[in-house]
């Protein structure tokens, strides 16, 4: 499934909106509690497990996103955010947000119009300029997806 920060994919168009997906993780660090069910103490980690901890949680709020985005039949999940705070002392709360679409793919492009040789463009006649007459009118004539708006 794609995900991206962007409001849509490149080389494919929103077909639906599915509606607002999301996934939330929560991480700690390692506490250690008496019999009596207080807090002995919070277990000393490195910046290093401090990273490393976050980051499977982060993954892990990721990954709850893509199955809500997949049980609503989306192929791909635009504005892409992850949020991280943290709730108390060496505990956080990951959310991970975006919206699901499902996509199609655009439509092959057009072929370019003929290059005018670049050895002296304003010598160029008609006659070395090769123009397909149908392209050209298929070009004029076709619409600009009707309907959607095509964003880059």
């Amino acid at each position: 499934m794609m995900m991206t920060t962007l409001d849509g994919v490149a080389g494919l168009i929103t077909e639906e909106t599915l509606g607002v997906v999301r996934g939330t993780a929560l991480w700690t660090q390692r506490l250690t509690k008496t019999s009596m069910g207080g807090i002995r103490h919070i277990h000393a980690t490195t910046a290093q497990d401090l990273d490393h901890g976050l980051n499977v949680a982060k993954e892990q709020a990721q990954s709850f996103m893509r199955e809500h985005a997949a049980k609503l039949g989306a192929d791909a999940v635009v504005g892409f955010r992850l949020e991280m705070t943290e709730l108390a002392n060496g505990a956080y709360c990951i959310n991970a947000v975006g919206t699901a679409v499902k996509t199609v793919r655009l439509p092959a492009l057009v072929p370019a119009p003929p290059q005018i040789p670049a050895s002296d463009p304003f010598s160029a006649t008609m006659d070395e300029i090769e123009v397909d007459l149908g392209v050209a009118l298929y070009a004029a004539a076709r619409a600009s997806f009707e309907g959607s708006t095509l964003r880059h």
